[in-house]
């Protein structure tokens, strides 16, 4: 059910039973050359979508907008950053609790909205209520250890596939063309991260300082496929249905 598709009434009636809401939060960034910017919003709604069809919870307009401020230096990348999404969440929260909420479930798309995510779930914890973060790329991951992947590659591919294919641009697509831009002895190694004596050191930078195109991590974009992605989602969509159903009955005093 849709917050936006229910009249006051409804909601009222809602919430005199139920105390979840579930809210998505996406992200508008480069996926690489082959995907499109909207990845991280897309792919939550389309689980929405598929968890509608298996549990009752009630879906707040979600968000699709995130945090991505090394990310900006690609065109159509849009950041709202830390504060403002805080800002966002709380104001969105506070609303919500106001009317009976007493449980928000988080359905991220982006890696970026964890910090501000873990600060909104700890204030909604000191409020009486409790914030859950569902990311669905760690899930997925988690649920088969083949699926997980990097920014823009297989595992984000397959699941944009799975979305529409005709969002996935195959003929498009480049390699990770990763710079080492602070030189060989710190080569590039994820996002924001190089390598020295073999460990990963944290060295966080503007992204098109170390690619070109926005895919990074161990998946190649090209081992995606759609049935990957409608299994994948599939399974996440279940996961997820079954988590809510188990969650709605946690007391929360």
């Amino acid at each position: 059910m849709r917050l936006a598709e229910m009249t006051y009434w409804q909601a009222e009636a809602y919430f005199q039973e139920h105390d979840t809401v579930l809210l998505t939060i996406g992200c508008l960034e480069s996926h690489g050359s082959h995907n499109v910017l909207g990845v991280d919003t897309m792919i939550p709604e389309k689980l929405l979508t598929m968890i509608e069809a298996r549990t009752e919870v009630v879906a707040a307009p979600g968000i699709p907008y995130g945090v991505c401020e090394d990310m900006t230096s690609f065109s159509g990348t849009v950041s709202l950053g830390e504060d403002c999404m805080y800002h966002l969440l709380t104001r969105i929260t506070d609303g919500l609790l106001a009317h009976g909420a007493k449980k928000i479930l988080f359905l991220n798309g982006h890696g970026g909205n964890i910090p501000t995510l873990n600060r909104v779930c700890i204030e909604l914890s000191r409020k009486g209520a409790l914030g859950v973060q569902l990311n669905w790329w760690i899930m997925a991951g988690q649920l088969n250890p083949a699926w997980a992947g990097g920014h823009g590659g297989g595992e984000e591919t397959a699941g944009m596939l799975a979305v529409n294919p005709d969002l996935v641009h195959f003929d498009r697509l480049r390699e990770q063309e990763l710079i080492n831009d602070l030189g060989a002895d710190f080569p590039t190694d994820g996002f924001d991260r190089v390598t020295f004596g073999g460990i990963g050191i944290p060295v966080p930078r503007d992204v098109t300082r170390y690619t070109t195109n926005g895919w990074i991590g161990p998946d190649h974009p090209k081992d995606a496929t759609v049935e990957w992605g409608e299994e994948m989602l599939t399974a996440v969509a279940d996961y997820i249905a079954a988590f809510v159903e188990a969650f709605e009955k946690v007391k929360v005093e």
